[in-house]
């Protein structure tokens, strides 16, 4: 069985929901173009690696974290 990599970070609902609020909050209050991008980019790489978290959690061990998905 491969050794769990300690230094992995693991992104949580929570996480994907706070950057999702951040990028709203920016939107909805005018900020610039470019904060506004930069806070979607975050919340739309978030997203991303979750996904591939859950793909191999699901791969590796048949179940899914309860903090994810």
């Amino acid at each position: 069985m491969a050794e769990q990599d300690e230094s992995r970070v693991v992104i949580t609902n929570a996480d994907i929901a706070a950057a999702k609020r951040d990028w709203q909050l920016a939107r909805s209050r005018g900020d610039l173009p470019g904060r506004v991008e930069a806070a979607y980019d975050l919340y739309r790489r978030l997203v991303s690696a979750q996904a591939q978290q859950i793909a191999d959690t699901f791969r590796e061990t048949g179940a899914l974290r309860a903090d994810q998905g």
